[in-house]
């Protein structure tokens, strides 16, 4: 698939659709985390169900994702299948006069105008799996606790580790060292 047919999957049409719910089904894969250039992310495959509820006024869209992505190591770089299985809900009002009605401060609540033809989840899936990633990515511990990441690149960082314990330090800041806060 091309961008175009990728970016194509994530606009759902508004503009003539009577009101009711309805379901679409997206699977990302490596190409639209390439596309999305979610540089924490290499590679994974997602299954994204979304059901967009549409009435008069109101568009509401749940988003449920699921399957993995695969992201560098925040100690060893390797590769990392992380599970994802979340859901991210959207408001959209749409609104006669967009001048009028000033931009709303939730991140989750979009104001359109009502003649607007299509909605692009694009942006939104992308954010999504983002913030959806752990603040800190590491391989998980073995059974008996013990690390799982690149044994050398482990054995460097503990030799880097203990040079810097060996240099001799800055009269300067061994006086800061010994200054207690209360």
């Amino acid at each position: 698939m091309d961008e175009k047919q990728i970016r194509d999957e994530f606009k759902l049409r508004l503009s003539g659709v009577e009101d009711g719910t309805r379901c679409f089904s997206i699977h990302c894969e490596k190409a639209f985390f390439e596309l999305a250039e979610i540089s924490e992310v290499r590679d994974g495959e997602l299954d994204l169900r979304i059901e967009m509820t549409k009435t008069e006024k109101l568009v509401n869209v749940l988003c449920q994702f699921n399957g993995y992505v695969v992201a560098p190591c925040d100690r060893c770089l390797l590769p990392v299948r992380l599970p994802m299985d979340f859901e991210q809900r959207l408001i959209v009002k749409l609104v006669p006069n967009i001048g009028e009605e000033p931009e709303s401060e939730d991140d989750d609540i979009w104001v359109l105008d009502e003649n607007t033809y299509e909605l692009d989840l694009f942006q939104f899936v992308y954010e999504s799996i983002f913030l959806a990633l752990p603040i800190r990515i590491v391989h998980e511990d073995d059974e008996n606790g013990n690390s799982t990441c690149d044994p050398q690149v482990l054995a460097k960082l503990e030799e880097l580790s203990q040079k810097e314990e060996e240099k001799e330090s800055d009269p300067r800041w061994d006086a800061l060292k010994n200054l207690k806060l209360d």
